[in-house]
């Protein structure tokens, strides 16, 4: 079983790297970081003249969270757009009847699938997040404490959203999907800053 999951798996990532998608995930992390680098070097900068020391610090510190807070979204949204189509547009062409008529079990299919886009997500948020962390580093030398704790749970956000998406896939047509998984990622948004304000 684990052969056949292994299996899947490397097409399901074969099947993403010919359709360019792990290029343009990785060509615009690059981009977002080369960007915040920018930013805030310009940022330590100004704050090197005009503010105190734990002044300066704070600042750095919120910006890093920033830059950390925008990689979390940029993460979900792949989590989402990633595995989209994965079932419902491979039921609609009809790649999925001819696979699922192999001697495979269709629960194989959908772990290995899943298993594809959680490492394929799960890479592009370490590439992203450990880049932040590291143009903080350097520029700066802060680091914000206890990101140990925050990175797995911000992890765990995107591997939720790809088993939803991948599940929705299951029911629901491409677009629906979308709109459902988006709706759902908006409403933990929503609901993460009501609770924090309250």
């Amino acid at each position: 079983m684990m052969r056949r999951l292994l299996a899947i798996a490397r097409l399901t990532i074969h099947e993403a790297a010919r359709r360019r998608i792990l290029l343009a995930t990785f060509l615009c992390g690059t981009a977002f970081l080369v960007v915040f680098g920018i930013g805030f070097h310009f940022v330590d900068r100004d704050l090197r003249t005009k503010a105190t020391y734990l002044g300066r610090r704070m600042m750095l510190t919120f910006f890093t969270l920033a830059g950390l807070c925008a990689v979390t979204s940029r993460a979900g949204m792949t989590a989402v757009l990633l595995p989209v189509d994965t079932l419902s547009g491979e039921i609609t062409s009809g790649v999925m009847q001819t696979l699922a008529s192999k001697p495979i079990r269709r629960s194989e299919i959908v772990l290995g699938k899943w298993l594809a886009h959680i490492g394929v997500v799960a890479a592009y948020f370490a590439l992203l997040a450990g880049g932040v962390l590291v143009v903080a580093r350097l520029i700066s030398g802060n680091v914000p404490p206890h990101v140990e704790r925050g990175l797995p749970l911000m992890l765990l956000e995107a591997a939720i959203l790809v088993t939803l998406s991948i599940a929705g896939g299951a029911r629901l047509s491409t677009v629906t999907n979308g709109i459902v998984a988006f709706g759902l990622y908006g409403l933990a948004f929503i609901g993460s800053w009501v609770e924090q304000i309250g």
